[in-house]
């Protein structure tokens, strides 16, 4: 369960129930906190403190930031596990040259696409201190076969 993180939703609302399916698919947990917008909930001083746009779902961050669009929350929920699968990389590769051991596989094709998407297209950069990570990255990279 990512404690840091609280969804706002209604139980019956289609754009809380899209998230829900969304964490679901990704096995990510996160503890939900319920709105009754049958009462009104949305339109209390509480809520609008969270979400002054009154409407659910809303993800809210360790820091209080408030995400309250379902493609801004998917958006949010890949770039963490994106960033998470680069520290688990960065550990398992500081054990290994590549990722299934000694030698090069298609794990590292898959990983290696996967990686070079997020660098490119999510603006996800190797962090700096992810060095076996990044010297993975380069020798992968480095082959005539990474241009195909």
């Amino acid at each position: 369960m990512v404690e840091s993180l609280k969804l706002y939703h209604a139980p019956a609302s289609p754009n809380s129930r899209r998230v829900r399916i969304f964490l679901a698919e990704k096995e990510v947990c996160v503890p939900l906190v319920s709105v009754d917008l049958a009462a009104g909930e949305q339109h209390r001083d509480a809520y609008l403190a969270i979400n002054p746009r009154r409407v659910v779902p809303t993800l809210v961050l360790e820091d209080g930031t408030a995400i309250g669009e379902v493609l801004a929350i998917w958006r949010y929920i890949e770039e963490v596990r994106v960033a998470n699968f680069y520290g688990d990389m960065d550990a398992w590769l500081a054990e290994a040259p590549f990722v299934a051991g000694e030698l090069f596989s298609a794990a590292d094709i898959t990983s290696f696409v996967t990686v070079d998407f997020a660098t490119r297209e999510f603006d996800m950069p190797i962090s700096t201190e992810m060095c076996a990570l990044k010297r993975w990255y380069d020798v992968v990279a480095a082959r005539p076969s990474a241009t195909a």
